[in-house]
């Protein structure tokens, strides 16, 4: 049997958490909710999870900010940081490889939030070569 895979999201918008928490569970992860990226490092450390998804706009410490931290740090870059978030799909684009970011999921799409979980926690569920296609838009 497969362990459950455990998906840590921090956003400041509790009705975010709510939502992905509800969706990303009734899908079989087990789901860690946050509402700002103060203590993230340690509680990353602590928990462990699978997946971080980080909403971008947290007032006084921005999502993007933080992402940066994870992946600087040695103990943390080897999780799938992936920003979570409304803004545009460029702008995403292009802080996703300015930050060395796994990727981006838009906020509002339920089918999006589950297909991309998929996708960056490896399943097997997904044409890997279609989606990541469709998810940075390359040929």
């Amino acid at each position: 049997m497969q362990e459950q895979k455990r998906i840590l999201v921090i956003d400041s918008e509790p009705d975010n958490l709510y939502s992905a928490r509800d969706l990303l569970n009734a899908e079989g992860y087990e789901v860690l909710t946050h509402p700002s990226p103060f203590g993230i490092p340690g509680l990353i450390r602590t928990a462990a999870p699978d997946l971080v998804l980080i909403g971008v706009n947290a007032p006084f410490f921005p999502g993007v900010d933080l992402a940066a931290y994870l992946w600087s740090d040695d103990r943390t870059r080897a999780i799938p940081i992936v920003l979570y978030t409304s803004d545009d799909e460029r702008t995403l684009m292009s802080t996703v490889a300015t930050y060395r970011l796994s990727g981006y999921i838009r906020k509002g799409d339920g089918s999006e939030l589950r297909r991309k979980v998929a996708f960056f926690l490896g399943s097997h569920l997904v044409d890997a070569p279609a989606f990541r296609k469709q998810l940075y838009a390359v040929e």
